[in-house]
């Protein structure tokens, strides 16, 4: 029994110091839904997809302010949904767009609350995202894989909270034109990331 308390006092003790280490190293895995924001013979639509990422993350603290890089893969994309109100015979297309990425966020946050065990905090920083698996399109004939850019530049914002070594996330990405410039196909991601993460050091 008194080696049953030692070691309890000894947990608390290493999640104490390791809470109080201006540096971590974690994993984080989640959800998302992702909207795209498309454009199309100047009909705006926005149609919303879920999907999961994983990936890790460094932290360092200097004092309350942190600088937080990241990597994980992520599934991103929409709906494209055309309907055509002129012919009953051809009534359009639907195409679920999805296309895989590395995505790598470099954020600079804020600690509201900063204390050993629990902080309350909120960030934001660009984002660049590297397709590695493209869409595959059935439907929507003229639009070319082509016209996909290779990689593309967002930002994040979002706030989020840490209990001993378990870290929560809520944020926001918003993507600008994921098309080649000259493309007649315009779209934007917007992104809700919700995730948890494990600090291992």
């Amino acid at each position: 029994m008194r080696q049953a308390g030692i070691l309890i006092v000894l947990l608390f003790g290493f999640l104490t110091v390791k809470g109080q280490s201006p540096f971590h190293v974690g994993v984080k895995f989640g959800t998302q839904y992702s909207s795209l924001i498309y454009r199309f013979d100047q009909v705006f639509d926005e149609s919303q997809v879920s999907n999961y990422h994983a990936g890790a993350f460094a932290r360092v603290s200097l004092g309350r302010v942190y600088l937080q890089p990241e990597a994980y893969f992520n599934t991103k994309g929409g709906i494209i949904d055309e309907f055509n109100y002129l012919s009953i015979d051809d009534p359009g297309y639907f195409e679920d767009f999805r296309y895989q990425t590395v995505d790598i966020p470099i954020l600079l946050g804020y600690h509201l609350v900063h204390q050993a065990n629990f902080n309350i905090r909120f960030y934001g920083g660009p984002v660049l995202s590297y397709i590695t698996v493209e869409p595959l399109i059935r439907n929507v004939s003229d639009l070319s894989i082509d016209d996909l850019k290779d990689n593309y530049i967002g930002l994040q914002l979002g706030v989020g909270f840490d209990v001993w070594f378990v870290t929560i996330d809520a944020r926001m990405e918003s993507a600008f034109n994921i098309f080649i410039e000259g493309s007649q196909y315009s779209a934007a991601n917007r992104v809700f990331l919700l995730s948890a993460g494990i600090k291992l050091f």
